[in-house]
């Protein structure tokens, strides 16, 4: 008795259903001596009876071919000595069971009742006949019995409940990961505003691109949107809620670009007292957004080559690798096939940033986006200063629709910018708000008056006029220099990379 207290002690510490088994059938061998036990489970559908680890023995449990059906119909046990099984010799799963049985043993199947007088398994006992025969008025067996399925039906039932709330974790983890993804399909479409089919067709790429891990380049005018499509694929991919970490290559000084994208330690050079976490480090899990990709000095393109190959890099003043698993998204408006033709831009590198390809049109290839545009434009402004600009004429409409944009969608914002402080509240913006005075970046009749006929007159903001008057001489220079920067930025007496600042800051396209 005392050692069936004890089994039965040792028994309801297991948290594992199948070690539980594997301890109780052990204990019965070893305590009844005999020659094996087995626990026969229902599987999850209720449809069949299985051994565990023994993809052999299954029954079926409508199959009355072998007793186990007759003993869950019955809910009484049956004892099988040898002679009796000849007659439970149809069902090959259980004749493999029977052949277990001598002449001198007996086999016992029994059901396994748990607390709501539910059968919740069937035990299968093999050994002498006076030991199988015993058991049927073994109290102890009975009390062990009892035990087990106790404690088997407990683990189970807390299995069960953990698996829903794993389930339940998975569901919310699923809603959520859809919330995210529909909520940055929401934001895309308000901020890659436009329904012209090559705005449809641009958005069904980013999600295609976003769905995968390749390198993706985009390409399109200066103004486009370009930085618009690259956090829309970041915002789409399976690294949404890392970082997105973007750089503007061209407006950082070469020398200073190279420390921004890897960082540095303490000591690596004059001014570094402390250390710094590079932008590369910054974007691991995420995505780093190199815009004006073009611009990346020749030296830098070999070490970001790198980088993109083996996600390992150098902070400057280190002798330790480091690495970052990022996404890479770059953009230009050059040409930067052309630049690797002229020997600016490297070809290997060029080929590793070309995997997936974005071209985002330019406004005047989608003018009647105009409309909804300067819509969003005007409830932006209106939202910015309190203020009630009830929309565009039609007339308004109309003349945005002529005009011709080379700063593309940034230039129609400022312009509809500029018209709003032009109109009173709660009526239409007109066509009158847009001639009175031109923002920088509208290729119109402002410039003639600033540059040719010096009449200054109009001129009542300074910064503007001298702006306007500074990007006229540029692009001017330009296009005498057939678009050739380093000559322009030479005969300007300008570095180049200070003049390709300035045309990105006036917005001045060469086509």
């Amino acid at each position: 008795m005392q050692q069936w207290l004890h089994c039965i002690s040792a028994l309801i510490n297991y948290r594992d259903r199948v070690k539980l088994t594997e301890f109780y059938n052990t204990t019965l061998k070893q305590e009844l001596v005999l020659t094996a036990s087995y626990i026969v489970y229902p599987t999850e559908d209720g449809r069949a009876l299985s051994v565990a680890d023994n993809t052999d023995w299954v029954w079926d449990v409508n199959d009355f071919d072998h007793p186990f059906s007759h003993v869950l119909q019955q809910a009484s046990l049956i004892l099988l000595d040898h002679n009796r099984l000849v007659y439970w010799q149809q069902n090959k799963a259980f004749k493999q069971l029977a052949d277990l049985v001598d002449i001198n043993s007996s086999l016992l199947i029994s059901p396994l009742f748990n607390s709501h007088k539910q059968i919740a398994a069937i035990q299968i006992l093999i050994g002498k006949q006076d030991i199988i025969n015993g058991l049927l008025t073994d109290d102890n067996w009975h009390e062990f019995s009892d035990a087990f399925v106790a404690q088997w039906t407990l683990l189970k039932d807390m299995d069960m409940q953990n698996s829903h709330k794993q389930q339940l974790s998975d569901s919310i983890v699923r809603l959520k990961a859809q919330q995210q993804e529909k909520n940055a399909w929401l934001d895309m479409a308000c901020k890659l505003i436009g329904n012209s089919a090559v705005m449809e067709q641009l958005r069904e790429q980013i999600a295609i691109a976003a769905s995968s891990n390749l390198t993706v380049f985009v390409q399109g005018e200066t103004g486009s949107g370009k930085e618009l499509v690259a956090k829309a694929v970041h915002s789409l991919s399976s690294r949404r809620n890392k970082s997105f970490v973007a750089i503007n290559c061209a407006a950082i000084p070469e020398n200073l670009l190279e420390s921004e994208l890897f960082g540095y330690e303490k000591g690596a050079f004059t001014g570094a007292l402390t250390s710094r976490k590079g932008l590369i480090a910054q974007a691991d899990g995420g995505s780093l957004f190199l815009d004006e990709m073009g611009e990346l000095p020749f030296a830098l393109q070999a070490k970001l080559l790198r980088v993109l190959e083996t996600c390992q890099y150098r902070p400057l003043g280190s002798n330790k690798e480091q690495s970052s698993n990022f996404r890479l998204i770059a953009a230009t408006h050059v040409n930067l096939r052309q630049s690797v033709n002229d020997g600016g831009f490297r070809q290997d590198l060029y080929y590793r940033i070309y995997q997936y390809p974005l071209l985002v049109p330019n406004l005047n290839s989608r003018l009647n986006d105009i409309d909804e545009l300067a819509t969003y434009f005007i409830h932006q402004y209106n939202d910015r200063e309190q203020r009630n600009i009830l929309g565009l004429s039609l007339s308004a409409l109309n003349k945005l629709k002529s005009l011709d944009y080379p700063g593309n969608v940034r230039e129609l914002r400022s312009l509809i910018e500029f018209a709003c402080v032009q109109t009173q509240c709660d009526v239409l913006i007109e066509k009158s708000a847009f001639i009175t005075k031109l923002p920088l970046g509208i290729k119109m009749e402002v410039e003639k008056l600033v540059t040719n006929d010096n009449d200054f007159s109009m001129i009542n903001d300074l910064r503007t006029a001298l702006e306007i008057y500074e990007k006229a001489i540029i692009r001017n220079r330009l296009e005498q220099y057939n678009g050739d920067r380093a000559k322009a930025a030479a005969s300007l007496g300008l570095p180049k990379r200070t003049l390709a600042h300035k045309c990105q800051k006036l917005e001045i396209q060469i086509r």
